[in-house]
């Protein structure tokens, strides 16, 4: 009998139990999306989320924007659930002001629809001002992994994900400072056969009939080491991407200023493309990465908008990648800017100012559309919107002048607030707080040649000189017997220094140089030394006091031939993809 009660007791309980088993693992439901886009920008937005030690607000200069509640150094912003087509991958962006001092971080996980669970929180790493934080993640467990700046579903067998959401951290050293996140964005796609995720246009969308054609007027920017800082010119494509993108907007960006703010110490590169996105954000622009298609990239181009993508090409039929006829080389990963298109008896074309040219002016190129569509393989998109917050300043310009150093021929030291300028400044670029890079043009003396045939000119658009040397005690070495080789005696030249740090401070000071006369025993000029050298215009040093950072020595950097450009492809850990 007891038996009989133990048997009809237990099977009760099971009957209560397995209710709540079931519902348990029973797939959780979200707010529908439709397409591959979401962003989160506004402060209705943002309400619909959860704010832990944080506040959001709308102001006149943004829709939405979330902050640190007063006296917090940490809180987090996590949003509802989103139900979307079944991906495979995703790529998420944002638009936050994190100063030195700050940083946000965002993270998502997803729901694997044939496993009934959720993956862990993922990471795209911090982003800051301050180049000693801002790092991406590369995380790694067996239901998805992060692969800079791609979460990517773990295994070849088909899993997908139907259901996500972000989280986004915020930290400050200080209670009285906060970074501020403005957007969050994420796309998603799949790449299984007949299960492509439509792509959402809305966002892009142009009113009325496209335009038959859309001239180009984005700047030309070559990344060609010959042109530009060498220690970094051949692997900076995406930050040059950006910053033909934001001079189109109307900036006056160098690319070494975008490329020092973008730099990723993890990946040890400029091409994560969330943080090269997070950039344009940086100077208030409304930007985002998205999957999207050759329709998409007609209806920004018809706004105003240029468009960055990724690509990988071959300049021959025969080569390793697709083919894009009048490529200038062949590349397995590249970013190019989409500045225009048209039609030509029936065949559809791009324009683009495709920075792996040699020169400013040869990287205006015109692409079959049919062909790019192929090299554009993984669809990736830079979008980039007129400014959402015009108070955000482009850089912080820092008032500077050149001073004679006391005692110490041709030796100038730099005057500017916030600038530390040492022996170590250009080695410290990618590696610490406030180092960058500095180079020169020589007033009249700098005039890019073939400059009459770009849609528009930039400050960019000048012949830079990098061999910038510095003395022992941090100063700059002008000697004029070897930064003045063309000139006269007596003559006098004006020299603009454009100094870069990797926390967003700029400088352009100026300074007036006379070649001194030489005389020699009969008064002429010209005296030829012990080796036959010519003593007004010898060698130039190594560097002063013994410092030689290898970037001594006059380079000549206008370069306007494609031919003999170096491929320049960079290899990075989970994919290729040039920086």
């Amino acid at each position: 009998m007891k038996a009989l009660k133990w048997i009809a007791s237990l099977a009760l309980m099971l009957c209560l139990v397995l209710p709540i088993a079931d519902a348990s693992s029973a797939k959780e439901t979200g707010e529908p999306v439709e397409g591959n886009l979401i962003r989160i920008h506004t402060l209705e937005d943002f309400e619909k989320g959860t704010l832990t030690n944080a506040e959001a607000s709308a102001s006149q200069t943004s829709d939405g924007a979330v902050r640190l509640a007063a006296g917090q150094t940490d809180g987090e912003f996590v949003s509802p659930i989103f139900a979307v087509q079944p991906f495979e991958e995703m790529v998420a962006s944002w638009n936050a002001q994190a100063p030195v001092g700050t940083y946000v971080e965002v993270k998502a996980r997803a729901y694997i629809d044939t496993l009934n669970t959720w993956t862990e929180w993922l990471s795209w790493g911090k982003w800051s001002a301050d180049i000693t934080l801002r790092s991406s993640t590369d995380q790694q467990s067996d239901l998805a992994g992060m692969s800079t700046d791609e979460f990517i579903i773990s295994g070849s067998d088909g899993k997908t994900a139907s259901l996500l959401q972000l989280k986004v951290e915020l930290h400050s050293d200080d209670p009285a400072a906060t970074p501020v996140l403005e957007q969050v964005a994420v796309t998603y796609r799949n790449t299984l056969e007949g299960q492509a995720i439509p792509v959402t246009h809305s966002e892009s969308q142009y009113e009325g009939t496209l335009p038959e054609k859309v001239e180009p007027t984005a700047p030309a920017i070559s990344q060609s080491d010959s042109v530009r800082e060498p220690s970094i010119g051949s692997v900076m494509c995406s930050a040059v991407t950006i910053c033909t993108i934001l001079n189109a907007h109307g900036e006056d960006l160098l690319p070494e200023q975008v490329a020092l703010l973008c730099y990723d110490t993890k990946y040890d590169g400029f091409g994560n493309w969330a943080f090269s996105v997070a950039t344009a954000g940086a100077f208030g622009y409304d930007a985002y990465v998205q999957y999207a298609d050759l329709d998409l990239l007609r209806n920004e181009l018809a706004n105003g908008n240029p468009v960055g993508i990724s690509v990988r090409y071959s300049a021959s039929e025969n080569g390793s990648y697709p083919y894009v006829e009048g490529a200038p080389l062949d590349t397995a990963g590249h970013l190019i800017t989409i500045t225009g298109y048209e039609t030509v008896d029936g065949v559809d074309y791009f324009y683009s100012s495709d920075s792996a040219a040699g020169s400013d002016v040869s990287c205006l190129r015109r692409y079959r559309a049919d062909q790019l569509d192929v090299a554009w393989g993984g669809h990736i998109a830079y979008i980039v919107h007129e400014k959402q917050d015009p108070s955000v300043p482009a850089v912080e310009n820092v008032e500077a002048e050149l001073m004679p150093v006391e005692g110490k021929e041709n030796a100038y030291a730099l005057k500017a607030d916030g600038i530390q300028m040492d022996t170590s400044f250009r080695s410290n670029k990618l590696s610490a707080k406030g180092g960058g890079i500095v180079c020169y043009t020589v007033e009249g003396q700098n005039e890019l040649p073939g400059a009459d045939q770009l849609p528009v000119v930039v400050k960019a658009n000048q012949v830079f000189n990098y061999s910038v040397t510095f003395n022992a005690d941090g100063s700059i070495n002008f000697d004029p017997r070897w930064t003045m080789p063309g000139a006269q005696p007596g003559d006098t030249w004006t020299f603009h220094l454009y100094v870069m740090t990797n926390d967003g401070k700029f400088a352009e000071p100026s300074l007036d140089v006379t070649k001194p006369v030489e005389s020699g025993e009969n008064g002429e000029s010209g005296e030829t030394g012990e080796n036959g050298e010519d003593a007004a215009n010898p060698a130039p040093p190594a560097a002063s006091g013994g410092i030689d950072d290898g970037t001594a020595g006059l380079i000549a950097v206008a370069v306007i031939a494609v031919s003999g450009v170096a491929a320049y492809v960079a290899a990075r850990k989970n994919k290729k993809k040039q920086g």
